[in-house]
């Protein structure tokens, strides 16, 4: 008997949910609108290879230098004096962070 008042709820519940509609057409039914499909290809704005001009070795090295760094580090930047260094007495592996 006790039973029928927890089910009879959880049916009613459970029914309820299913009935409800979440606003939007059915996939199934034929007659719903769709908005059209645009094709576009993966290869739209595709530029092929072009062999680029070599630049002078040194004139390049001259930039980084006068750029304060190489390959987007700038000096001050970063962990620098932060980073862990090994102590007398500790294991390398527990200096820094732990790593094997």
């Amino acid at each position: 008997m006790r039973a029928i008042f927890v089910f009879l709820p959880a049916l009613l519940v459970a029914g309820a949910a299913a009935a409800q509609r979440d606003g939007r057409a059915d996939p199934r039914d034929p007659a719903t609108k769709v908005a059209p499909t645009e094709y576009r290809s993966a290869f739209d704005g595709y530029r092929p290879y072009a062999e680029q001009e070599p630049r002078d070795w040194r004139g390049a090295n001259d930039e980084v230098r006068e750029a304060g760094g190489h390959a987007g580090h700038k000096p001050g930047q970063g962990a620098g004096p932060q980073t862990l260094k090994p102590q007398p007495g500790m294991p390398e592996s527990k200096a820094h962070g732990g790593h094997k």
